[in-house]
């Protein structure tokens, strides 16, 4: 599930979006109701914590926050490579100076 992009469509609320999940995979693989995951977005913000996905568009580092498992819509849209969730996690480990 880590490195997945799936489409978060919270329960009563008209904001859908993209997610990238990023929570390590025993949080991913427990019966947590949440995980942590980083908004996907079409255009680059220019900021220092955005990563560029293969499909184009570009994961927010600045975006981190939990979401809820069961407002995880359908299959993941797509997963990205082990080279690209290296630069996520670097870029996280940047942003929160890990």
């Amino acid at each position: 599930m880590r490195g997945a992009i799936y489409r978060y469509e919270p329960k009563g609320s008209p904001r859908r979006r993209d997610v990238l999940i990023v929570s390590a995979d025993g949080i991913n693989d427990s019966t947590r109701s949440w995980l942590y995951a980083l908004d996907v977005r079409d255009g680059d913000s220019g900021d220092l914590l955005t990563v560029r996905l293969p499909d184009g568009r570009w994961a927010d580092g600045c975006s981190l926050t939990r979401v809820y498992r069961d407002w995880l819509a359908g299959p993941p849209q797509a997963h990205i490579g082990e080279e690209t969730l290296r630069d996520v996690e670097a870029m996280l480990r940047s942003g929160l100076d890990l």
